[in-house]
């Protein structure tokens, strides 16, 4: 799904967007100038242990969002229903991480607005844009 969103090509376009910072992404995905994992080597520096370790706090917070979606909408959760191949589980991922993101919204929050201490959008802004 990384890949297909195209934000890859995006930052290369729009690399003045950045100033500075960077995408952390799922070891799984591929490091580029604007995307960067965590140290995968048998022996890690010091520093590199902790930035794995501080890192995956973050990580570990966007995973809450798809718990949440998982609870919200138990379609999603293809490891027990979907068929891969046989069920466009991208789309359905999109479209229920699309609902969740209008739940929070909705309501004014969720766990992960109030862990960042960050105020999201309201509903309307959020389809607004």
């Amino acid at each position: 799904m990384f890949s297909a969103s195209g934000i890859i090509n995006y930052s290369e376009e729009h690399h003045d967007i950045f100033n500075g910072k960077m995408i952390f992404g799922d070891p799984a995905y591929s490091v580029s100038q604007y995307v960067v994992t965590g140290y995968k080597q048998a022996v890690l520096t010091t520093y590199q242990q902790i930035f794995n370790r501080e890192m995956s706090v973050v990580r570990i917070a966007v995973e809450w969002n798809f718990g949440i979606m998982k609870r919200l909408w138990s379609f999603v959760d293809y490891k027990k229903k979907l068929r891969l191949r046989l069920s466009p589980i991208g789309k359905f991922v999109r479209v229920a991480m699309f609902l969740t993101n209008c739940h929070c919204y909705y309501n004014g929050g969720n766990q992960i607005s109030r862990y960042s201490d960050l105020e999201p959008p309201s509903l309307e802004e959020y389809l607004l844009d």
